[in-house]
């Protein structure tokens, strides 16, 4: 009996260890925390940004935005840099920032007393605002697209602009400009166009 007893005892001193040991692991499991993977910072190598830079500046554009990327400096600093016109220099950053492709911080000059203005490039804020603004015109175009489908135009021979169906009825089908006879007009050259820009609109906000 003693050693069966002894037998029980050693067993449920084992199922305890084995239990705490359980508890500790899953412990530090709920300790340990993933964290997510940053998300690479933007690249003025990024397609959209590198278009967007030669858009509003060209070459220089690139050149300006490339020598702020990591670090501020001065419009001064810069046209040291870069080797580019003082003047040409101011006039790029004024640019780059109307599109926000750079931001600046001002500080006062405590012998002078004149604002000093370091400049940064942030490709983020440039992408975003980028992004924004094809949307925006994605959406007018696809309402002109909706447009276009479901209206019947009429137009002269002459090359004024095009009527639609009510406006042309109220003219008794006569031009409001030369007084010509309105016929129907095929819009289906605009109807392709404008599909094919809302096309490309699609293909750049998937690629931004």
């Amino acid at each position: 009996m003693a050693k069966a007893t002894s037998k029980k005892i050693e067993k449920t001193k084992k199922k305890t260890t084995a239990k705490k040991q359980g508890k500790k692991t899953a412990a530090s499991a709920k300790k340990v925390k993933v964290e997510p993977e940053k998300a690479a910072p933007i690249s003025l190598e990024n397609p959209t940004i590198y278009e967007l830079l030669h858009q509003i500046a060209g070459e220089h554009g690139y050149t300006v935005a490339k020598a702020i990327v990591s670090e501020e400096l001065t419009d001064e600093e810069i046209a040291k840099r870069t080797g580019i016109r003082l003047n040409l220099v101011r006039r790029i950053l004024y640019d780059l920032y109307d599109n926000r492709v750079v931001s600046y911080r001002r500080v006062r000059d405590e012998n002078s007393g004149w604002y000093i203005y370091y400049w940064k490039v942030d490709p983020e804020r440039a992408l975003a605002y980028v992004k924004t603004n094809r949307q925006l015109l994605l959406q007018k175009l696809e309402e002109q697209l909706e447009k276009e489908k479901n209206t019947i135009y009429f137009s002269c021979s002459n090359g004024c602009p095009k009527m639609t169906l009510e406006e042309a009825a109220e003219n008794d089908f006569k031009c409001s400009r030369c007084k010509g006879k309105l016929e129907p007009y095929d819009n289906s050259a605009t109807i392709i166009s404008l599909e094919r820009r809302i096309q490309a609109l699609r293909e750049q906000l998937a690629q931004a």
